[in-house]
């Protein structure tokens, strides 16, 4: 298989990568917060930007290690293929599957290139940006809890409001008998032909949520459930 376009075989790297698939340019930052007479704060705010600026400098490296790991598993996914044709199915084969794991793996490693270059830049550079300095780090750690504390909120407010309606659903029920000779099927939807959940004996007592088109609608184990209207009678 040929090698990748980029790759250096002399120093093993791909510092060529980035005349290979355009990269995004991540912006330093050059403000000097610090003096003879820095206060906490500005001392923090350095730390945050040399954070930010180690992402920044190191997105290269991060993306030569990428297309290595990618590259390496195009290749050994290659030759396991190649070698299991070759045990299967003979050497003839093999060589044909070799020839179609060349331009299928070039193929591959083209794409993955591309993606690779924009999914580790703009990981790099969205880390670049929290870390520019000590606000923008603040700002989103405020927005983060901030975004966690209203999606705990709604979520909390959903499940009370669900359980409002299923209180609301349980109190306007309506007591029934069984009036059938000996049971009754309890079925999953409301018609004659849906599959049997259950079945109810002569005499048993149910709750009612509501009758339609001569089913009613009721509660068995917890599932719900439809019987004919013709074997039951108000207690």
């Amino acid at each position: 298989m040929a090698l990748p376009k980029g790759f250096d075989p002399r120093n093993m790297s791909f510092g060529n990568i980035a005349n290979a698939t355009p990269v995004f340019e991540i912006p330093r930052n050059t403000t000097s917060y610090v003096t003879s007479s820095s206060s906490l704060w500005s001392r923090f705010n350095s730390g945050v930007a040399s954070i930010g600026n180690w992402f920044a400098e190191h997105a290269e490296g991060a993306l030569g290690v990428c297309s290595i790991i990618m590259t390496a598993i195009i290749v050994i996914a290659a030759i396991v293929y190649v070698i299991g044709t070759w045990v299967n199915e003979g050497f003839w084969m093999a060589l044909l599957m070799a020839v179609v794991a060349y331009f299928v793996g070039l193929i591959v490693w083209y794409i993955g290139a591309v993606v690779i270059v924009i999914v580790v830049n703009v990981i790099m550079y969205g880390f670049r940006l929290l870390f520019w300095n000590g606000w923008t780090l603040l700002l989103v750690l405020a927005l983060s809890i901030g975004g966690w504390l209203w999606a705990t909120n709604s979520s909390s407010y959903n499940d009370d409001n669900y359980n409002t309606q299923s209180e609301l659903v349980t109190s306007i029920t309506q007591t029934y008998v069984c009036t059938a000779r000996t049971s009754l099927k309890v079925r999953r939807y409301p018609t004659m032909t849906a599959p049997q959940i259950g079945s109810i004996v002569r005499g048993q007592e149910i709750e009612v949520i509501d009758i339609s088109d001569g089913f009613a609608h009721i509660k068995l184990n917890e599932r719900d459930g439809y019987v004919s209207t013709k074997y039951i009678k108000k207690k």
